[in-house]
């Protein structure tokens, strides 16, 4: 089984970051951010010294999260850039640093469950579709809080009215968790649609519905759970490891990183 670190979770800087995961055993990386930055939006001089950051390091890029589409469904004008300007831009980004992964949004919108936009939806993610085919990238819809792919079901409804086969899911159990669904019901609606994976734990105040994020099992998702069921269907993509905790971010992840570990080990499972 695969193991992969968001590099920003870590330290915004990439070296830093590098240098943690590299030594805590961890062959692959995705990338979000670096110096602050949301990639794709580096200089080329920044690309180069990411290029020299990762063979330095021995790491390989497993994804990039550049935030495609992470846009309000009802702006066309920002629609149109991201899929004309930022996913083309995204895609160059994900061919120089080595992989065929691109995360993707499905919009920001007031309600999720209104569908007036869902047609609009699949008809720019389908077009998005067939240009990353083009080029050999498959690109991986994350269920995100506030999108029209908030939830499992959603996320899963919007990829097969979509019908592309190099459009899968980028499925987040605690993502789903927070728009109001239980993973273990989410995951039956995606499981035959999963390309990529992001771990997370969360408590929520529920007095005032703040979010607090904790290493895995601290929390509410039951994140063990959704890695057996996913092991046991035969995934063998990604567990990309993306805590958003605000504080001891370090040591969360590496918490994180041996919980994950023996788990596998205990499903008869080897890691790399």
């Amino acid at each position: 089984m695969k193991i992969c670190i968001v590099t920003d979770e870590v330290s915004s800087d990439p070296e830093t970051a590098m240098e943690l995961i590299s030594d805590w055993g961890v062959k692959y990386i995705e990338i979000r951010a670096v110096w602050r930055k949301r990639v794709p939006d580096i200089e080329s001089y920044e690309i180069r010294r990411l290029l020299d950051l990762i063979s330095s390091y021995n790491v390989r890029v497993a994804a990039i999260s550049p935030g495609v589409f992470k846009c309000r469904i009802d702006d066309e004008a920002t629609v149109m850039k991201h899929l004309n300007e930022r996913l083309p831009r995204s895609i160059e980004l994900a061919e120089a640093l080595g992989t065929n992964t691109v995360i993707v949004f499905g919009f920001l919108c007031d309600d999720p469950s209104n569908r007036k936009y869902f047609h609009y939806a699949t008809e720019i993610l389908r077009k998005a579709s067939d240009y990353a085919a083009e080029r050999g990238i498959m690109l991986a819809l994350e269920n995100e809080p506030f999108s029209l792919a908030d939830t499992g079901e959603r996320s899963a409804n919007l990829a097969r009215s979509i019908g592309r086969e190099n459009l899968r899911l980028n499925w987040d159990p605690c993502n789903a968790y927070v728009s109001g669904e239980l993973p273990s019901e989410g995951y039956k609606h995606v499981r035959d649609l999963v390309a990529h994976v992001h771990l997370k734990d969360v408590v929520i105040d529920q007095g005032s519905g703040k979010k607090i994020y904790v290493p895995f099992g601290d929390g509410e998702v039951d994140v063990f759970s959704q890695v057996k069921y996913l092991v046991n269907d035969g995934y063998r993509g990604f567990f990309s490891i993306e805590t958003h905790m605000s504080k001891n971010r370090v040591k969360g992840t590496f918490t994180c990183l041996r919980r994950l570990q023996s788990l596998i080990e205990e499903l008869g499972e080897k890691t790399e």
